[in-house]
């Protein structure tokens, strides 16, 4: 289980999966999963602020993970659709 997003990537065939992940992918989630740890956050009067991912952390683990190249092209995209949601101020 990927600490911090809370999501089981183990495969299970029994388990109903809420979505799936091209084999083309999966790599990029990993990646991105195991990035959990390196989020850039600023604290301010308003609360914390998601700066975005430690880039020079995410590449120690992407060469530990030996993560292909094409990966940091999905991480970035990832982050980038994290953020907002990151940031969303409760209602």
């Amino acid at each position: 289980m990927a600490k911090g997003w809370n999501i089981d990537v183990t495969p299970d065939e029994e388990q109903n999966e809420d979505f799936e992940v091209a084999e083309a992918n999966w790599a990029s989630l990993l990646f991105f999963l195991a990035c959990d740890t390196q989020w850039r956050v600023a604290g301010t009067f308003g609360g914390l602020f998601w700066v975005g991912l430690d880039y020079a952390a995410c590449d120690v683990i992407a060469r530990r993970l030996q993560v292909p190249d094409a990966a940091w092209a999905d991480l970035k995209m990832m982050e980038g659709a994290a953020l907002p949601v990151l940031n969303e101020k409760p209602s």
